[in-house]
């Protein structure tokens, strides 16, 4: 395969590989289409952002104004997400240092924002079978001093969103909130991201792999958790490494936080009335027991002064009834 390491893109950050944010037409196209009914709120007007994709999709954005969101994404990252600024430049070398007992597998996710959660808390969730297969790869690997390595792609991108290394063992009684298939990934583990950056699947046409059911086809037909031998996985990583300028994830990580937030206020919001409506009906139910308890002390009180009454009035007929008997004596 030719390599692309000699000319750096159209648009490049400065001309230098592994810049902080590549520069370059944006190939984003469709990335939300799996998401559109995901997160919804009211106070939030889907349409903005969605015709703004668009607009900056087909270049209907003046090259100044292109210039200006991408500096809006740089500014933002460095904000918010400073230690994912140079990941790319301190893991080029990686691929020279592989450990032979290392491992890679494939990870397919359902939806963009799910690497955008993995990429922000260091988090990873397959299937159950799935997490069993890369738990038990990592106790293999981890035995004898190597490493797992996950090339993520999302559904339908024809793309690698970029590489993580397991850190931990899958957890199997931990889950994740806030998977935009909620309730459905049992299980957790930890990751670390080594590389964030867009590669095309055609820059591994000419890796071929047997798949799960014995057929050799390319890698880029794997699906999760399709484990890539150790040659054809060096191979990818050092393409990924060297590759140049490819758009990132990270340029849309402000609006995938927005996303989010106004996700967790609904929810906030949503549950609060049945907090709301708990504590009405303790405080109504304490209120209850204490007009209760003073109606009993009430009448227990009154039944008290009644068998007080009833006593002085017998001693008061016993009385009476001993004077008539002493008078008619005399």
């Amino acid at each position: 395969m030719e390599s692309n390491s000699e000319q750096p893109k159209k648009g490049s950050y400065h001309g230098k590989r592994g810049g902080r944010f590549p520069r370059g037409n944006n190939r984003y196209q469709g990335r939300y289409k799996s998401n559109q009914n995901y997160y919804q709120n009211q106070s939030y007007n889907p349409n903005y952002s969605q015709q703004n994709q668009t607009r900056y999709y087909n270049n209907q954005y003046s090259p100044y104004m292109q210039q200006q969101l991408l500096y809006r994404t740089e500014m933002y990252i460095c904000s918010r997400y400073n230690y994912l600024i140079d990941i790319n430049i301190k893991n080029e070398s990686l691929p020279e240092k592989l450990n032979l007992n290392s491992k890679f597998y494939v990870i397919k996710s359902f939806s963009e924002e799910d690497v955008h959660k993995s990429i922000k808390y260091g988090v990873w969730s397959s299937s159950k079978n799935g997490n069993l297969t890369l738990s038990n790869a990592f106790q293999t690997s981890h035995d004898k001093g190597g490493e797992v390595y996950l090339f993520f792609s999302c559904n339908g991108s024809g793309r690698y969103d970029g590489v993580a290394r397991m850190k931990t063992p899958c957890d199997l009684n931990k889950s994740f909130e806030l998977w935009t298939q909620d309730g459905k990934w049992m299980g957790l583990f930890d990751v670390e991201w080594i590389f964030i950056k867009d590669v095309p699947f055609k820059e591994f046409k000419d890796i071929k792999i047997t798949m799960k059911d014995g057929e050799i086809k390319p890698v880029s037909n794997s699906r999760d958790t399709q484990e890539i031998p150790f040659e054809q996985g060096k191979i990818m990583m050092e393409r990924i490494s060297k590759y140049q300028n490819s758009n990132t994830i990270l340029e849309h990580f402000e609006f995938y936080d927005m996303r989010q937030d106004n996700y967790e206020k609904n929810i906030k919001s949503k549950n609060i009335i049945p907090i709301l409506n708990q504590v009405q009906n303790q405080q109504g139910n304490q209120i209850n027991n204490v007009i209760n308890n003073q109606l009993n002390n009430t009448n227990t009180n009154n039944n008290e002064i009644n068998i007080n009454n009833n006593k002085i009035e017998s001693n008061q007929n016993n009385a009476l009834d001993n004077q008539v008997n002493t008078n008619v004596n005399k």
